[in-house]
């Protein structure tokens, strides 16, 4: 596969840029005991977040000289409070990893992050004042965390910064918030922003495809598509174990074994219970498992692969896994039928989204309390997002390993034609980032295929740079993006659009 005209341009730009890089409290201070306002780990996560800090001669509770070079991505899903910080102690080298913001240094143990694998790469805990302080922070795998008191280091008063913080506009209302990229964007007539966030799109397209064909390669199309939707289902938080446990319970050994499919899933997956259940559908899954157990005990994933805290009830892994015995059961020529949808100008999104299961219809976890109001098993969004991200690349991969344009030329126009979807949290911080109101991000993330490009260029330069945008070549790329595309067009047989060429596949 050739590089996409994004692709080969911000190689060109990266490769030239890193060439030669080697809970709610009122507020108690040590002075006064009582302060009258109510402070937040949501302010201080604004206050962080903003760098309204007294950055020289910043040092640790330990008296070690800290330098803030980048404060991180504002985490608003589960796990540390701020992703891909950059920071130095001392004359050491620069270390990037995550930051743990606490009201508190005791809050870091109270908090059980101790024993916690997501807190593994935090390498900065900021807190607000320092009790507690002489309790070191390790992480579960045992490493001391660097802690840095704010209370010697505000800007401001921090009455002053309890009054003049919005704490309602935090993360994503912000504006503007990092660098010039508003500005720079502004640089590009509409259709040029267009342009631009297309080839972007086709490029984060052509790198699912790449996947896919590498999975095709190493475990055969029905595998390869299983492993796929599998990890869709498991969401962002549990993509790892619901694939892990696809290549634990091949689609072959599920084909032969289609009257048992739930109880080898639940089983496999480690979700059946050890002792009694009350509950009909539990009782009925264990009585299969417990006769299959013997043969594939060895396969059961450990509880540690699964991710619980944090997740929506409807996003539960429970509920997910049984979404994907639904639809084993339901559709056992899966793949079959989304390539005829494809063919036929059909919608393949429905042959998820019309899924029902009577007991996950009500129930959120295995042996869980019975919902009033029956539920989407898999939803219309969440449907469409498997199109998206796993049918259409997967079928493009299948184009270009057998050849086949015409295949290829279906999957780039439905991939075109996809309309945009629901933010999510990186298009949200993208729509900050690189435009100057919600209306006018809106206006240019008018499609999915221009969602994803947003999403490709945050996380190539955005997510890439630590420098608080002082050396980002984004700025760069778009002034080579504005010489060389002076006429936008959508991709024409023979450009390396979505997908690109096969040669090289």
């Amino acid at each position: 596969m050739r590089l996409t005209p994004y692709a080969e341009l911000r190689t060109r730009v990266l490769r030239e840029s890193f060439s030669d890089a080697s809970g709610r409290a009122v507020l108690r201070d040590a002075d006064s005991n009582y302060v009258p306002i109510s402070i937040t780990e949501r302010l201080v996560q604004a206050i962080w977040y903003d760098q309204r800090i007294q950055r020289e001669n910043l040092a640790t509770t330990d008296g070690c000289p800290l330098r803030v070079i980048f404060p991180g991505w504002w985490n608003v899903e589960a796990g540390p409070d701020f992703r891909h910080a950059t920071v130095q102690f001392g004359d050491e080298p620069e270390r990037k990893g995550d930051v743990e913001i606490h009201l508190r240094a005791g809050d870091w143990r109270q908090h059980r992050h101790d024993s916690d694998p997501r807190y593994n790469d935090v390498i900065l805990h900021v807190v607000l004042w320092e009790a507690g302080a002489d309790a070191i922070s390790r992480t579960r795998a045992g490493m001391p965390v660097p802690q840095l008191a704010l209370q010697h280091h505000l800007a401001a008063p921090l009455e002053a910064l309890y009054d003049d913080i919005d704490l309602d506009s935090y993360p994503h209302g912000v504006r503007p918030h990092g660098g010039g990229c508003v500005n720079v964007m502004h640089q590009l007539a509409p259709l040029q922003v267009h342009s631009l966030l297309d080839h972007a799109g086709d490029e984060r397209f052509a790198n699912k495809t790449r996947k896919f064909i590498r999975w095709i390669h190493r475990a055969g199309p029905e595998q390869a598509f299983y492993e796929g939707w599998m990890e869709a289902l498991g969401y962002k938080a549990n993509k790892s174990a619901f694939r892990a446990l696809a290549q634990r319970l091949p689609l072959a050994l599920l084909a032969e074994n289609r009257t048992v499919i739930a109880p080898l899933l639940f089983g496999v997956a480690g979700f059946l219970p050890t002792t009694a259940s009350d509950d009909p559908f539990v009782k009925r899954l264990w009585k299969s498992w417990w006769k299959l157990r013997p043969d594939f005990e060895e396969k059961v994933l450990p509880d540690t692969a699964w991710r619980r805290a944090g997740i929506r009830p409807l996003n539960h892994p429970h509920r997910r896994l049984g979404a994907a015995a639904a639809l084993l059961k339901k559709r056992p020529k899966l793949l079959e039928n989304v390539l005829g949808s494809i063919e036929s100008g059909g919608d393949p999104s429905k042959l998820f989204a019309q899924v029902r299961d009577e007991y996950w219809a009500q129930h959120c976890a295995l042996g869980g309390k019975k919902q009033a109001r029956p539920m989407e098993l898999i939803g219309t969004l969440r449907a469409q997002q498997i199109v998206s991200n796993v049918v259409l690349p997967f079928l493009a991969a299948c184009a270009e390993i057998n050849s086949d344009p015409r295949l290829l030329e279906q999957v780039r126009a439905r991939y075109t034609a996809l309309p945009a979807g629901e933010p999510n949290t990186l298009l949200r911080l993208a729509g900050q980032q690189f435009f100057a109101s919600d209306k006018e991000a809106r206006t240019h993330l008018d499609t999915e295929r221009r969602q994803q490009g947003m999403m490709q260029i945050l996380l190539d330069f955005c997510v890439n740079d630590k420098s608080l945008c002082r050396n980002c070549r984004f700025p760069e790329m778009v002034a080579c993006w504005r010489g060389q595309v002076r006429t936008p067009h959508a991709p024409r047989e023979g450009e390396p659009g979505i997908g690109g060429s096969s040669r090289g596949a």
